[in-house]
C-alpha cells in the first residue's frame, strides 16, 4: 500500500470524504516531487511532512462537488493549489530568513537558502505543468495567471511596507488581498470551472472566498497577540522583528510614540521588548479593533455563503468556514 507524505490534519476527521479526497491529493503531489537533485527533492518532501491543514485545496474539493466535473483533473488542481502555498510560504522563509515553520525548522533554516530556493522554484514549476495538464479552459488559465500575478503583488507590497511605521489599514488590506485572499479566490474559481458552474455561482464563491481570505489572514495576525511561541512554532512578534506589521499593530501604533520608539529598533527588538510591544498592543484595544474588522469579513462571507445551492458541499462549506473563522489557533 502507498505510504502517503503525513497525516491529513485532525480537523478532517469530521468529513471523511474531504479527508480521502485530500490523501488522494497528497499521493499527486508526492508523484510530483521527482527533483533530479536528491536534497532538493528531500527539503520538499520535509516541508509537505511537516504538515498544513490544507484548507486551499479543500476549498478546490469542495466548491467543485456542487457543479461535479472531471474528478481526476478537480484533485490535480486542488494539489496545484497546494504546491503554489507550499512554495510561496518556502520564498517567504527565505526572504525574511524564518528559522522556522509549522514548529519544525524551515528549508532555509535546515538545508541553506540555495537549497530553499531551488525548491521553491521546483514548486512553481510542477504548479503550472499541473495546471497545464488538468486544465483545458483557457479563461480560467488566464485568471489563474492574473491570480498568480496578485499573489506576486501582495508579496511585493509587503517587500515595500517593510518596517513602515506610517503604514495604514488601507496598505494592510491591500497587501493580504493579494498575499492570501487571491490564493482562496483563486481556489474557489478553479474548483467552480472544473465544471459546468454557471457565472453566478462563479461569482458568489469568488466574492465568498475573498472575505473568508481576508479574515482568515486578520485573524491569523490577531493570534501572535494572544498566544505564545508553543503555540505558534515561532518566536513572540517574529513578524515585527522581519518589517511586517499587521492589523493590531497599525491600529496600535498610530500616535503612539512608546510603541514608534520600540519599532525603530526594527531587527534589534529583544525578546523582552518583544513582549512589552505585545502588552501595549493589547491594552491599547487594538486587537478588539482588529477582530471587529475580521468579523466584517466573516460576515459578508457567511452571507454570500447562504446564497450558495442546499446540498452537502454546503453544508461542509458552511462548517468548515465557521470553524476557521471562529478558530483560536
Amino acid at each position: 500500500m502507498k505510504q502517503s507524505l503525513t497525516q491529513i490534519h485532525k480537523m478532517w476527521e469530521r468529513f471523511p470524504s474531504v479527508q480521502k479526497e485530500l490523501q488522494d491529493v497528497l499521493f499527486i503531489i508526492q508523484d510530483s516531487l521527482k527533483a533530479n537533485d536528491k536534497e532538493v527533492e528531500k527539503a520538499l518532501l520535509d516541508m509537505f511532512r511537516a504538515g498544513g491543514k490544507m484548507l486551499r485545496p479543500a476549498f478546490v474539493i469542495i466548491i467543485g462537488q456542487f457543479y461535479p466535473g472531471d474528478a481526476s483533473k478537480l484533485k490535480h488542481i486542488a494539489a496545484s493549489i497546494e504546491m503554489l502555498h507550499t512554495a510561496t510560504l518556502v520564498h517567504d522563509d527565505i526572504i525574511d530568513d524564518s528559522p522556522e515553520r509549522r514548529h519544525a525548522p524551515s528549508i532555509q533554516a535546515r538545508f541553506g537558502k540555495d537549497i530553499a530556493a531551488y525548491a521553491g522554484d521546483y514548486l512553481f514549476a510542477a504548479t503550472f505543468k499541473t495546471l497545464a495538464f488538468h486544465t483545458d479552459n483557457m479563461t480560467v488559465v488566464r485568471q489563474s495567471t492574473k491570480l498568480l500575478e496578485d499573489i506576486l503583488t501582495g508579496e511585493l507590497t509587503q517587500r515595500t511596507n517593510h518596517y513602515d511605521r506610517h503604514m495604514t489599514l488601507s496598505d494592510y488590506k491591500e497587501q493580504i488581498a493579494g498575499k492570501t485572499a487571491a490564493l482562496f479566490v483563486l481556489s474557489a474559481q478553479l474548483g467552480a470551472t472544473n465544471g459546468d458552474a454557471p457565472e453566478a455561482f462563479v461569482n458568489l464563491v469568488t466574492d465568498f472566498a475573498y472575505n473568508v481570505g481576508m479574515a482568515f489572514q486578520i485573524l491569523d495576525d490577531i493570534l501572535d497577540y494572544q498566544s505564545t511561541k508553543t503555540d505558534l512554532g515561532k518566536p513572540t512578534l517574529q513578524d515585527v522583528r522581519e518589517g511586517v506589521y499587521s492589523a493590531p499593530l497599525i491600529i496600535a501604533m498610530q500616535n503612539k510614540p512608546e510603541i514608534q520608539k520600540l519599532l525603530a529598533k526594527k531587527e534589534s527588538i529583544t525578546n523582552e521588548e518583544a513582549i512589552q510591544l505585545r502588552d501595549m498592543v493589547i491594552a491599547s484595544g487594538a486587537v478588539d479593533e482588529a477582530s471587529d474588522l475580521a468579523s466584517e469579513y466573516t460576515e459578508k462571507a457567511l452571507d454570500y455563503l447562504s446564497q450558495l445551492p442546499e446540498g452537502e458541499s454546503k453544508d461542509t462549506l458552511v462548517a468548515i468556514s465557521e470553524a476557521l473563522l471562529e478558530r483560536a489557533n
